[in-house]
């Protein structure tokens, strides 16, 4: 099992661990559930960073993520995402209507050093067998609750131009900010 250690970069981007806002440790206490569309309800479990669950986060980023790269011609490199992750905050989403409460992916985020009052959302990561069942959709508002609670205005995302996640973030109120690159930057303003 690989330790993964606090450092000082995330897989995104930089960010201090000191801006990380005081709630973070009473967010991380409890697990939160979010009602999503079709009656399905999800609820997001925080993770340490020695979590042996970080392990199933780097394979389904690995197998979510590598399509995209490929076409690219790039590789997914398992390295550093271990080496990047630890600087962000990891959530499982959990499937509540499932009675073994089945691991159905996850979410990653951190503060954006680039633009001080967001929190930069670097994974909505969905198994394939749940996609399409809401589960996306559960996360954004659970990650724009803890936006809100952290008195923070905005969220942002990069996603890949033809990944279909990109429909998701638009119908949420995300909208692009950069189009230059292969991956689109995304903004969404929360409003009180």
């Amino acid at each position: 099992m690989h330790e993964f250690k606090r450092g000082s970069t995330n897989y995104n981007r930089s960010m201090s661990m000191d801006a990380l806002s005081a709630d973070t440790e009473c967010m991380h206490s409890r697990p939160q559930s979010v009602a999503a569309e079709h009656d399905v309800a999800f609820s997001l479990l925080p993770m340490s960073a020695s979590d042996p669950q970080l392990e199933y986060c780097l394979r389904l980023a690995h197998n979510n993520m590598s399509p995209y790269l490929e076409r690219r011609c790039e590789q997914f490199s398992d390295a550093r995402w271990r080496e990047l992750a630890p600087e962000a905050e990891f959530y499982l989403i959990v499937d509540d209507a499932n009675t073994t409460r089945e691991n159905v992916g996850f979410v990653s985020v951190r503060r954006d050093p680039d633009c001080p009052p967001a929190l930069h959302i670097g994974d909505v990561q969905v198994e394939a067998a749940h996609q399409y069942r809401g589960a996306g959709s559960a996360a954004l508002r659970w990650i724009e609750d803890l936006a809100n609670s952290r008195g923070l205005t905005e969220l942002t995302l990069n996603v890949f131009r033809d990944n279909p996640a990109l429909r998701l973030y638009e119908r949420c109120g995300f909208q692009l900010i950069d189009t230059r690159f292969y991956k689109y930057k995304m903004r969404k303003t929360l409003v009180d």
